[in-house]
This record gives structure tokens, sequence and C-alpha cells, in this order.
């Protein structure tokens, strides 16, 4: 059984008995009608309308030219049809209403089958709009989405970066960023093969998504490395953060086809505000190289930019960020 909604039409009229038959005729062939006799009702009916289909639409209304209300149309319904019906019939009253913005132009008196034969093909060019934007934002989500995970991927993380950087940077926010890497992550693939590689990948994403509140964000940002970007979390509370990851990990048992297998990480965490870190490159460079230095001393540690504070002293003395796992 279809749900989906019956087509919808807006039908701007003021001659009462043209309204009727109209209305009449299109509900009976399974249109969803609203009407208006005004220009001002047809406004009311268009700021209150998420999605208006089709618009018949009278040229000569009690207060002023159906044509002008084409702009108004076009700007909060973009992809409705637009079909002019109305007694104005010479060619330049036409050609006036189609560079108004209109799409089909039926002048009185009309054939009532003809007619409903073009809004027919109307609608059918509305409803390929309709699936020209949904496969086009499908698309955009799928560019976005990291196909071996389903986090976000590098290209979705680099326009969150930049717009959530200039964010706390504007209103003197914190903002800390994250960066996991596994360690020896080629072992298990020289030793297991790439399927088993690609499923610890798999199991360490979904303990970084089940690990992160909603405001997070997650990404896989390389092919072993991901990066998660903490609003409104100072550097303690993302060192909290970095340690829960990193233990949770470590304590965890990712199954694959070809073996069960016991990971760690190495993390990397920056923060701003900081004084040295003005663009979200140097941010990013600042948690790359903290991620660098847990490498280098060891794997299985966190690291962060600002290395006065002992990390084991930090996570001693500060409160445990609340976190659902």
């Amino acid at each position: 059984m279809d749900d989906s909604p019956n087509p919808s039409i807006l039908l701007v009229e003021d001659d009462a008995n043209v309204l009727t038959l109209l209305r009449t005729c299109l509900e009976r062939n399974g249109y969803e009608v609203s009407t208006a006799g005004t220009l001002a009702e047809a406004r009311r009916r268009l700021e209150r309308s998420d999605d208006c289909g089709l618009v018949i639409l009278d040229r000569r209304l009690p207060d002023g030219d159906g044509a002008s209300l084409c702009p108004v149309i076009r700007a909060t319904q973009p992809h409705s049809y637009i079909l002019m019906l109305t007694g104005e019939s010479t060619p330049e009253a036409k050609i006036e209403g189609f560079e108004s913005g209109v799409d089909d132009y039926v002048t009185k008196p009309f054939e009532i089958d003809e007619l409903l034969a073009r809004i027919r093909a109307g609608m059918r060019i509305v409803e390929l709009q309709k699936e020209l934007l949904a496969s086009s934002r499908r698309y955009e989500a799928l560019s976005l989405t990291d196909s071996l995970t389903s986090l976000r991927n590098r290209r979705a993380f680099d326009q969150e970066f930049a717009s959530r950087f200039e964010q706390a940077r504007r209103y003197a926010r914190p903002l800390s960023l994250v960066i996991v890497d596994l360690d020896y992550f080629k072992s298990i693939n020289d030793q297991f093969g790439h399927s088993a590689g690609d499923g610890v990948l798999r199991g360490v994403a979904q303990i970084l998504d089940h690990g992160t509140r909603r405001s997070d964000f997650v990404a896989r940002i390389g092919g072993e490395e991901f990066a998660v970007l903490l609003p409104e979390t100072s550097l303690f509370e993302a060192l909290h953060f970095a340690e829960k990851i990193r233990a949770t990990i470590m304590n965890s048992t990712i199954r694959t086809a070809a073996a069960t297998h016991q990971v760690t990480v190495s993390i990397g965490v920056a923060n701003v505000p900081h004084s040295a870190v003005t663009t979200p490159q140097s941010l990013f460079d600042a948690a790359d190289q903290a991620l660098y230095r847990a490498k280098a001393r060891g794997r299985n540690r966190i690291e962060s930019e600002r290395r006065k504070v002992p990390i084991r002293e930090a996570l001693g003395d500060v409160s445990r960020r609340q976190l659902t796992m």
C-alpha cells in the first residue's frame, strides 16, 4: 500500500464559480487542494505550507497582479510548478507571465481535460525534481561517510573542524581535538589479512561512536587514524575522555572471522583557547605532535600539547567526565 501523501495543489482564484469547479474536479482526481482568493491569503498559505507541489494562479486578483506572487513562490517553494490560469490571452500577457516565472500558461475559457493533462505533466516534473534532490542529498551523505566504518570521513571532518573552530574562536569557548591511532596495526594486516584489519577498524570505530556525546564529532581521517572533536570541553576533560577510550579499547576483545584481537591505541590531545593555536591547522598539528610523542614514548598512552602538568596528575586531580559507553 502506498502511504505517500496525495499531491498538493494551491489554487489561487477569486472567481467563486471557477474555484468551486476546479476544486471539485481536482479532489476527484486525487489531489489535495487548498485555496486562496487574494494575493495576501495566498502568501499566508505559502508561509504555512512546507511542500506545495503545484500552484494554479489567476492573473487578476482583487489585491494585485498574480504574477507578482511568482517570486514569493520561487523563494518559499523553489520546486513548485506554477500554472497560470487566466483570461489574459494576448501574446504580450503570455510572455509577461512566463518572464515572471510561470512554468505553463492556460487561458480561460479552458477545457478541463486539457487542464488536468497539463497538471499531471507538471506534477511529473515536480516528482522528478524531488527524486533528483533526494538522490543528490544521498550522494552528498555518502561522500561524507567512511564506507568501512560508517563514521564521517576526512572530508566531513575538515568541513566540521573549520566550522567548530571558528565558532569556538568567535565566542571564546573551549574546543578539544583528540586524535586516536591504532598501535601496530600493520602487523594485524600482515598476520591475519586485510579483512581482519577491516574488522578491527570497525570495532574501534564502534567503541568511539558509543563513547561520545551527541554533540561530539567522530571521524576516520586516515588508514588507522580517527579524530574526535569535543565542543565545550576543556583540556583536562578531554584527557579524561581520552583515557576512558584508551582503557576501553585496551580491555575490549574485537572478534573477526580470522581471530579475536586485543589492540591498543595511542592518543594525542590538543585544546583551544591556547595562545599558540590560532587556526584549525595549528590545532590539528598540536594534537598530531602529541600523538607522535605518545608513539615515541611506548604507545598505548596519551600525550597532550600542554606538558607542564603531567597527564597522570591531571587525571587524578580533576573529576571524571561523564561518558555513556
